[in-house]
């Protein structure tokens, strides 16, 4: 029995990688909900600016550090891990990082919800992506995804803690600033055309951050979902054609859209590091890529969502303030 099991579910949280777009998101929902929150970050200097008009406490720690990640989650009932590397560090940081997370939620005796995304399932197979999706991703950020998420829950089944994994389909939405949703919601801001990934016509499943946020929370707070993954989905699958229209139909401006074609990122990424790491994720673009979150939406017996059209409003004043 996990030491984890003791600790309430909607006790004091701990939100690891708490700046980034996932991480913000979380802390926000968390507020609402009047939770007591502590944020731990690299920079507290940002942490303070992003998180000015709501009260948590603050922590700043390096979670390659071990004993720096233990003292970042002191006191936590549940630890939210929503840590975001950049992709030409995931093969060394992950791992340790992971690590350290687990040991140390595991000597609080802290839940934990892990924020994970879908690359482990590789090309779709069927007409959706359940849980029970087969893990068939052939690149390494896949396979480093299968194996965190095999490490997460094998400490869950030998009560070393008590965890929950949480999936989502690309998000996008206020302090989501990432390579995908900067050229594709920043661009239209700035007047250029916004830009999609290989293929304009392929359904695809989007997710509103808080929408995702709010699925997080809601499974933390369930202790039967423990010990289980979950696939959390957004409005309606889209192709790219259909987003970017929507986001210039919220700006009044004719539709200007651009692919980066397999081609030009085969080409690329023998130059750009990054592009070299998005290479392996061309078939999530390349054919239809929908999320399935039937399992969550009957736990919870809901399928609230933001539609897309309001989800992008929102997104777009955000970039235009920032």
């Amino acid at each position: 029995m996990s030491k984890a099991n003791k600790k309430k579910i909607d006790g004091k949280a701990v939100v690891l990688g708490a700046t980034g777009g996932i991480g913000s998101a979380v802390v926000f929902e968390l507020a609402k909900r009047e939770r007591s929150v502590i944020v731990v970050a690299r920079s507290t200097k940002k942490a303070k600016k992003l998180f000015q008009d709501i009260n948590v406490g603050i922590r700043c720690a390096d979670l390659m550090d071990q004993e720096e990640t233990i003292n970042a989650v002191q006191g936590a009932d549940v630890v939210y891990h929503c840590v975001g590397i950049n992709y030409t560090k995931w093969l060394k940081e992950f791992p340790i990082i992971n690590d350290n997370i687990l040991s140390a939620v595991n000597e609080v005796g802290a839940n934990l919800v892990f924020a994970d995304n879908l690359y482990m399932y590789g090309k779709m197979q069927g007409d959706k992506i359940s849980e029970e999706h087969p893990l068939n991703a052939k690149g390494k950020k896949g396979k480093l995804r299968m194996r965190l998420a095999k490490q997460i829950l094998d400490s869950h089944s030998k009560g070393e803690i008590n965890a929950v994994i949480v999936r989502f389909g690309d998000f996008y939405g206020p302090n989501v600033a990432n390579g995908f949703t900067k050229p594709l919601l920043e661009n239209p801001v700035k007047g250029k055309a916004a830009t999609w990934l290989v293929d304009l016509d392929k359904k695809h499943s989007m997710i509103y951050i808080r929408d995702a946020a709010k699925g997080m929370v809601n499974l933390s707070e369930d202790l039967n979902s423990y010990g289980q993954i979950f696939h959390v989905e957004g409005a309606e699958p889209v192709t790219g054609r259909e987003f970017i229209t929507m986001i210039f139909q919220e700006l009044n401006q004719e539709p200007k859209m651009k692919v980066l074609s397999e081609g030009t990122i085969n080409i690329l990424s023998v130059f750009l590091p990054i592009v070299k790491e998005l290479k392996e994720l061309n078939y999530e673009w390349k054919y239809p890529f929908i999320i399935d979150g039937t399992k969550y939406a009957s736990t919870f017996n809901t399928k609230e969502h933001t539609a897309h059209n309001v989800a992008i409003k929102e997104t777009l004043n955000w970039f235009k303030q920032n």
